[in-house]
């Protein structure tokens, strides 16, 4: 696993155990994928934290291409975009994740 992949997947995995510390009968699942997408031809390896129970999803995707950038998508299990951002892969951290966490798990 790639060091800013393990970096980044540490950050996610605090801030979705804050998650569900704030918000018990709201179940998430954390999912690192290091070899998929390069299966599929991408140049990347992605995070994703699924929220079943509602149908949404986050994505956050390092692309091999802009090492210092993180794209983060919002969609849902099909794989539907709703909105995609990118942001400086040392600006992120756990109170970021968790309240993107809160704002599209909760409402």
């Amino acid at each position: 696993m790639k060091e800013t992949l393990k970096a980044l997947s540490e950050i996610v995995a605090q801030a979705n155990d804050l998650f569900y510390e704030r918000n018990k009968k709201v179940d998430t699942l954390m999912g690192i994928m290091d070899k998929t997408l390069r299966k599929q031809g991408m140049n990347a390896d992605a995070i994703t934290i699924d929220c079943i129970t509602i149908n949404k999803k986050i994505v956050l995707v390092l692309h091999d291409s802009k090492p210092d950038l993180v794209d983060i998508a919002l969609g849902d299990k099909a794989g539907v975009v709703h909105s995609s951002t990118e942001h400086v892969l040392k600006d992120i951290n756990i109170a970021q994740i968790l309240d993107m966490m809160e704002v599209n798990f909760l409402n």
